[in-house]
């Protein structure tokens, strides 16, 4: 969030999506410069931990005049109670950040069951996890230890939490290498239990690429539709594009000279790449 690119992209988004809450993680800045992006929101309320130096920080968002209750927070998590509407049942929201730290994970699932033993009601978490389920979750790079995974799946399991699965791309994050150095991975993930999936049958999770993150963002729909993406821009370059296998032979393939007409101009160029 220390990007004005990156704070112009999500400012597109959240007015597209129109969100009843908006979570970020890791937004490494202080809480004058989140508290500045609210207002260019126009979601004014909200919870915010401050990072520590340039690492961590998160926020959970809200517009003023939401029913919306707030519980904890810590560098990890931030806890609050929805309601929907003065007629709808209350349900609980999560925002966490698993500890990037893998001989410390241990911490956050300590937490998440805490979390878990304090509120019977129905309950949805969403978040960067650090973690991965099983290793079909993973491309690329070392092998990830069972071990790792088993806890996070025990986890979920003593408190109740099922995953709530995606609509999109397979992954949430990149490394940006390339080659055999290429990793990438579902680290961002939304779990609930089954009181929460009762009351919204129709919720659904979409994973979307921003150019701006190497985590891509997840949307979450509680009816059965799809959700709205910004309107469109003029044609600007996305960096994550370059990340992409073939990027370079595209390139290279648009712009021979050999393999395009005598007359082509730099515009049709562009247009073919």
């Amino acid at each position: 969030m220390g990007s004005t690119l990156a704070v112009q992209t999500l400012t597109d988004e959240v007015k597209s999506c129109e969100p009843l809450l908006v979570f970020l993680v890791e937004t490494k800045a202080d809480a004058s410069r989140i508290k500045g992006i609210q207002v260019k929101l126009n979601y004014t309320q909200g919870i915010i931990v401050p990072s520590d130096s340039r690492s961590g920080g998160l926020a959970l968002l809200w517009k003023e005049g939401a029913s919306v209750s707030f519980k904890s927070c810590s560098n990890a998590h931030i806890d609050v109670v929805v309601r929907e509407s003065p007629s709808s049942s209350p349900w609980r929201a999560t925002g966490f950040y698993d500890h990037p730290d893998t001989e410390k994970r241990y911490i956050s699932w300590q937490l998440l069951e805490v979390l878990r033993n304090q509120c019977k009601m129905p309950w949805i978490v969403f978040g960067d996890f650090n973690e991965i389920t099983y290793s079909h979750e993973k491309m690329g790079g070392p092998e990830r230890e069972g071990r790792q995974m088993a806890n996070f799946r025990d986890c979920l399991d003593r408190c109740g939490l099922f995953d709530m699965g995606f609509v999109g791309q397979r992954f949430t994050w990149c490394n940006g290498r390339y080659g055999d150095q290429r990793t990438k991975l579902r680290l961002d993930r939304m779990v609930a239990n089954e009181q929460w999936l009762r009351l919204h049958p129709e919720a659904r999770v979409h994973h979307f690429s921003i150019s701006n993150s190497d985590h891509c963002m997840l949307v979450l729909t509680l009816k059965c539709s799809q959700p709205k993406r910004p309107m469109k821009k003029r044609f600007m370059f996305e960096a994550m594009w370059a990340r992409e296998d073939g990027c370079k032979e595209i390139i290279a393939s648009a712009w021979d000279p050999l393999s395009c007409d005598a007359g082509s101009t730099i515009m049709d160029k562009l247009k073919r790449c």
